[in-house]
């Protein structure tokens, strides 16, 4: 059997498409008989089809695959063995053991969460801090240097105690950080009704006295986007300001250029641009800047070169129907997330 594996980083590529090169290994009665590495002569399903085609690939070990790509691969008489997150040692030792299979990499590892998922198996239920849940420790910290207040058996904190056993150097709040405390007690303890997050939002901007809003979002949100700023439009001037701004294409990693850029089919892939937005959010003298569906590091980029308050209002969540919380009460999501971890190198 000829499995061909897409890697990226000595790692299985997430993508083969845009995998760097190709690992070729020749299984013979689950005993490896040949390894070789062949370069990707560049990205795209096309030429990944005529690398396996040439080294006459029985099976396409990868991460993860489009219905489209992977359709198209099956109709060569190519398998597809895909959802595969590990090292190429890893890959490796696998084949020799005859244990690969779809989920491999991202399978929990009982062995090391043995002690978190209880005697019940449910990796929602929460472990027990050091010492038993019952610990009547009233520091939150599981030792001398380290905080660590889930650890905490005694919760000091909410009867208005220190619970902290080193002291630390808290900075002086400014004006403007204790007005926005104020403004957020005022929210957060109005008992007459529960405000949604989104007339949280309105409610917060007012009473600051905020004039101009910046949007920064995310193109996939650009419906809920649209809506959100015609509400705010009601009370502020809204500066929104796409991922996508500046149109910077994601550059060619083969050497094509960074004028080529990458398509996909008539339309090129553009790269996210989160100090482009900070950077147009501030020449706008924005009041605060609210982030929608930012991606995941883009965020902290936007956050941190940001000269006005930041706030999240929608998250992306592209498996949870943007409700990253529902991964925290599904078994299924939890251990996919544990496993990824665990089978990190």
């Amino acid at each position: 059997m000829r499995y061909a594996i897409p890697i990226a980083n000595n790692r299985i590529a997430p993508r083969p498409t845009f995998a760097e090169s190709l690992l070729l290994v020749v299984v013979v009665q689950n005993r490896i008989k040949t390894q070789q590495m062949v370069d990707m002569p560049g990205p795209g399903l096309l030429p990944l089809a005529k690398t396996l085609a040439e080294n006459r690939a029985d099976i396409l070990i990868c991460g993860g695959i489009s219905r489209e790509n992977k359709a198209y691969l099956e109709s060569r008489d190519i398998d597809i063995m895909d959802n595969v997150a590990s090292t190429i040692d890893q890959i490796i030792e696998a084949l020799r053991k005859g244990i690969l299979r779809p989920g491999y990499g991202l399978a929990i590892n009982t062995r090391t969460l043995s002690s978190s998922a209880s005697s019940s198996g449910n990796l929602s239920k929460t472990p027990s801090p050091p010492g038993g849940a019952e610990s009547s420790d009233s520091s939150a910290s599981s030792d001398a240097g380290r905080l660590d207040c889930l650890a905490c058996g005694d919760r000091v904190c909410l009867r208005g105690k220190n619970c902290m056993r080193t002291r630390i150097q808290q900075q002086k709040p400014t004006k403007e950080d204790m007005c926005i405390c104020e403004a957020s007690t005022d929210i957060a303890c109005e008992h007459e009704r529960t405000l949604c997050r989104l007339s949280e939002l309105v409610y917060f901007c007012l009473e600051m006295k905020y004039r101009t809003i910046g949007v920064a979002f995310c193109i996939d949100l650009l419906e809920p986007t649209e809506i959100l700023v015609r509400v705010l439009r009601r009370f502020f001037d809204v500066v929104p300001v796409c991922c996508k701004v500046g149109g910077i294409r994601i550059t060619d990693p083969y050497g094509a250029g960074a004028q080529s850029g990458r398509r996909r089919g008539d339309q090129y892939q553009i790269a996210c641009n989160p100090l482009g937005q900070a950077e147009i959010l501030n020449q706008m003298n924005t009041d605060l800047n609210v982030l929608i569906g930012i991606c995941m590091g883009a965020d902290c980029v936007l956050t941190r070169y940001s000269r006005s308050p930041v706030t999240t209002l929608f998250v992306k969540d592209k498996s949870l129907a943007n409700n990253p919380i529902g991964a925290v009460y599904s078994d299924y999501y939890l251990k996919e997330a544990v496993s990824a971890s665990v089978n990190r190198s």
